[in-house]
Protein backbone atom coordinates (compact mmCIF):
# COMPACT_ATOMS: atom_id res chain seq x y z
CA UNK A 1 0.00 0.00 0.00
CA UNK A 2 1.35 3.43 -0.95
CA UNK A 3 1.44 5.97 1.87
CA UNK A 4 1.20 9.64 0.85
CA UNK A 5 3.81 11.80 2.54
CA UNK A 6 2.69 15.06 4.11
CA UNK A 7 4.62 18.29 3.51
CA UNK A 8 6.92 18.81 6.54
CA UNK A 9 5.09 21.80 8.04
CA UNK A 10 1.68 20.17 7.68
CA UNK A 11 3.10 16.97 9.16
CA UNK A 12 4.34 19.01 12.14
CA UNK A 13 0.87 20.51 12.66
CA UNK A 14 -0.73 17.07 12.54
CA UNK A 15 1.77 15.54 14.96
CA UNK A 16 1.69 18.36 17.51
CA UNK A 17 -2.08 18.85 17.33
CA UNK A 18 -2.50 15.12 17.89
CA UNK A 19 -0.19 15.15 20.92
CA UNK A 20 -0.96 18.50 22.58
CA UNK A 21 -3.85 20.12 20.70
CA UNK A 22 -1.90 23.08 19.27
CA UNK A 23 1.11 23.88 17.10
CA UNK A 24 3.32 26.91 16.51
CA UNK A 25 5.28 27.42 13.29
CA UNK A 26 7.91 30.17 13.73
CA UNK A 27 8.22 31.09 10.06
CA UNK A 28 5.63 30.18 7.44
CA UNK A 29 5.07 33.29 5.32
CA UNK A 30 8.04 34.74 3.43
CA UNK A 31 9.28 38.32 3.56
CA UNK A 32 7.81 38.84 0.09
CA UNK A 33 4.43 37.49 1.25
CA UNK A 34 4.47 39.90 4.20
CA UNK A 35 5.41 42.86 2.03
CA UNK A 36 2.52 42.26 -0.37
CA UNK A 37 0.05 41.55 2.44
CA UNK A 38 0.96 44.71 4.33
CA UNK A 39 0.66 46.78 1.17
CA UNK A 40 -2.86 45.35 0.79
CA UNK A 41 -3.73 46.20 4.41
CA UNK A 42 -2.43 49.76 4.04
CA UNK A 43 -4.47 50.24 0.85
CA UNK A 44 -7.67 48.88 2.44
CA UNK A 45 -7.37 50.28 5.95
CA UNK A 46 -10.59 52.26 5.46
CA UNK A 47 -12.53 49.04 4.82
CA UNK A 48 -11.82 47.54 8.23
CA UNK A 49 -14.66 47.68 10.76
CA UNK A 50 -14.61 47.73 14.55
CA UNK A 51 -15.01 44.18 15.85
CA UNK A 52 -17.99 43.49 18.10
CA UNK A 53 -18.96 40.91 20.69
CA UNK A 54 -22.29 39.16 21.05
CA UNK A 55 -24.58 37.73 18.40
CA UNK A 56 -27.33 39.10 16.17
CA UNK A 57 -29.13 42.13 17.55
CA UNK A 58 -27.07 41.87 20.75
CA UNK A 59 -23.79 42.66 19.01
CA UNK A 60 -21.96 45.66 20.39
CA UNK A 61 -18.54 47.25 20.36
CA UNK A 62 -16.99 46.67 23.78
CA UNK A 63 -13.39 47.77 23.88
CA UNK A 64 -13.01 46.51 27.44
CA UNK A 65 -13.28 43.02 25.87
CA UNK A 66 -11.74 43.42 22.42
CA UNK A 67 -10.31 46.36 20.54
CA UNK A 68 -9.43 45.02 17.09
CA UNK A 69 -10.66 46.02 13.63
CA UNK A 70 -11.41 43.36 11.02
CA UNK A 71 -11.82 42.82 7.30
CA UNK A 72 -13.29 39.52 6.10
CA UNK A 73 -11.76 37.78 3.09
CA UNK A 74 -13.33 35.30 0.69
CA UNK A 75 -11.20 32.12 0.90
CA UNK A 76 -12.82 30.85 -2.31
CA UNK A 77 -11.49 33.87 -4.19
CA UNK A 78 -8.74 35.45 -2.08
CA UNK A 79 -6.86 38.60 -3.09
CA UNK A 80 -3.54 37.72 -4.73
CA UNK A 81 -1.30 38.42 -1.67
CA UNK A 82 -3.21 35.83 0.38
CA UNK A 83 -3.11 32.93 -2.06
CA UNK A 84 -0.04 31.25 -0.52
CA UNK A 85 -1.74 31.21 2.91
CA UNK A 86 -5.04 29.98 1.46
CA UNK A 87 -3.30 27.24 -0.54
CA UNK A 88 -1.55 26.11 2.63
CA UNK A 89 -4.89 26.05 4.48
CA UNK A 90 -6.47 24.01 1.68
CA UNK A 91 -3.76 21.37 2.13
CA UNK A 92 -4.08 21.53 5.90
CA UNK A 93 -7.84 20.97 5.75
CA UNK A 94 -7.36 17.75 3.77
CA UNK A 95 -4.68 16.54 6.19
CA UNK A 96 -6.75 17.31 9.29
CA UNK A 97 -9.57 15.18 7.93
CA UNK A 98 -7.37 12.34 6.71
CA UNK A 99 -5.10 12.15 9.75
CA UNK A 100 -7.20 13.46 12.66
CA UNK A 101 -10.73 12.84 11.34
CA UNK A 102 -11.92 16.35 12.22
CA UNK A 103 -14.60 16.39 9.54
CA UNK A 104 -13.91 20.00 8.56
CA UNK A 105 -15.48 21.17 5.30
CA UNK A 106 -14.51 24.82 4.83
CA UNK A 107 -12.70 27.66 6.50
CA UNK A 108 -13.35 31.36 6.97
CA UNK A 109 -10.81 34.03 7.61
CA UNK A 110 -10.41 37.73 8.30
CA UNK A 111 -7.66 40.27 8.63
CA UNK A 112 -7.33 42.00 11.98
CA UNK A 113 -5.34 44.87 13.32
CA UNK A 114 -5.07 45.97 16.94
CA UNK A 115 -4.24 49.64 17.54
CA UNK A 116 -1.59 50.23 20.23
CA UNK A 117 -2.93 49.49 23.70
CA UNK A 118 -5.85 47.32 22.57
CA UNK A 119 -6.35 43.65 23.43
CA UNK A 120 -8.80 40.74 23.39
CA UNK A 121 -9.78 39.27 26.75
CA UNK A 122 -9.70 35.53 27.36
CA UNK A 123 -12.27 33.70 25.23
CA UNK A 124 -13.01 30.35 23.61
CA UNK A 125 -13.48 30.22 19.85
CA UNK A 126 -16.08 27.47 20.07
CA UNK A 127 -18.16 28.89 22.90
CA UNK A 128 -21.66 28.06 21.66
CA UNK A 129 -23.24 24.62 21.54
CA UNK A 130 -24.18 24.93 17.86
CA UNK A 131 -20.85 26.38 16.73
CA UNK A 132 -19.18 24.52 13.86
CA UNK A 133 -15.69 25.89 14.58
CA UNK A 134 -13.29 22.98 14.99
CA UNK A 135 -9.80 24.32 14.29
CA UNK A 136 -8.45 27.85 14.81
CA UNK A 137 -5.46 29.44 13.12
CA UNK A 138 -3.63 32.78 13.19
CA UNK A 139 -0.92 34.04 10.81
CA UNK A 140 1.12 36.97 12.15
CA UNK A 141 1.68 39.68 9.56
CA UNK A 142 3.88 42.41 11.05
CA UNK A 143 7.17 42.67 9.16
CA UNK A 144 9.11 43.41 12.35
CA UNK A 145 8.37 42.56 15.96
CA UNK A 146 10.22 42.70 19.27
CA UNK A 147 8.97 40.90 22.37
CA UNK A 148 9.26 44.26 24.12
CA UNK A 149 6.26 45.34 22.00
CA UNK A 150 3.99 42.83 23.79
CA UNK A 151 0.94 41.70 21.86
CA UNK A 152 1.45 38.07 22.83
CA UNK A 153 -1.20 35.35 22.52
CA UNK A 154 -1.57 33.30 25.70
CA UNK A 155 -3.19 29.87 25.38
CA UNK A 156 -4.77 28.30 28.48
CA UNK A 157 -6.29 24.98 29.35
CA UNK A 158 -9.83 24.84 30.69
CA UNK A 159 -8.49 25.07 34.25
CA UNK A 160 -7.09 28.52 33.31
CA UNK A 161 -3.48 27.35 33.43
CA UNK A 162 -1.26 29.04 30.81
CA UNK A 163 0.13 26.44 28.41
CA UNK A 164 2.12 28.59 26.01
CA UNK A 165 2.80 32.22 25.13
CA UNK A 166 3.28 33.18 21.49
CA UNK A 167 4.62 36.52 20.33
CA UNK A 168 3.44 37.72 16.89
CA UNK A 169 6.77 37.20 15.15
CA UNK A 170 6.79 37.99 11.40
CA UNK A 171 5.33 35.26 9.22
CA UNK A 172 4.66 32.83 12.07
CA UNK A 173 1.50 30.79 12.62
CA UNK A 174 -0.31 29.34 15.63
CA UNK A 175 -3.16 26.84 15.32
CA UNK A 176 -5.19 24.86 17.85
CA UNK A 177 -8.39 22.90 18.46
CA UNK A 178 -11.13 25.50 18.83
CA UNK A 179 -13.12 23.92 21.66
CA UNK A 180 -10.22 23.05 23.95
CA UNK A 181 -8.17 26.20 24.49
CA UNK A 182 -9.28 29.53 25.93
CA UNK A 183 -6.86 32.26 24.84
CA UNK A 184 -6.25 36.00 25.01
CA UNK A 185 -4.39 38.69 23.10
CA UNK A 186 -2.33 40.97 25.31
CA UNK A 187 -2.02 44.69 24.60
CA UNK A 188 0.85 45.78 22.35
CA UNK A 189 2.84 49.00 22.15
CA UNK A 190 2.44 49.21 18.37
CA UNK A 191 -0.14 48.12 15.82
CA UNK A 192 -0.47 44.33 15.65
CA UNK A 193 -1.62 42.65 12.42
CA UNK A 194 -2.87 39.12 11.80
CA UNK A 195 -4.86 36.84 9.53
CA UNK A 196 -7.23 34.85 11.72
CA UNK A 197 -9.70 32.11 10.91
CA UNK A 198 -11.46 28.87 11.71
CA UNK A 199 -12.09 25.56 9.98
CA UNK A 200 -15.75 24.54 10.20
CA UNK A 201 -17.54 21.22 10.28
CA UNK A 202 -20.31 22.60 8.04
CA UNK A 203 -20.51 24.57 4.80
CA UNK A 204 -20.46 28.28 5.59
CA UNK A 205 -19.51 30.06 2.35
Amino acid sequence: MEIALLPPLIDQIIRETSSQGWCFLPRLLSDQDLTLINQFIDQHKGDFVAAKVGKGSNQARREEIRGDYTLWLDPLSPPEPFRPAVQFLDQLLVALNRELFLGVKEFETHLAYYPPGTFYKTHLDKHEQNSSRAFSFVFYLNQEWSEENGGELVIYNKENKALTTVFPKPGSMICFLSEDFPHEVKAAKCERRSLTGWMHTKIIN
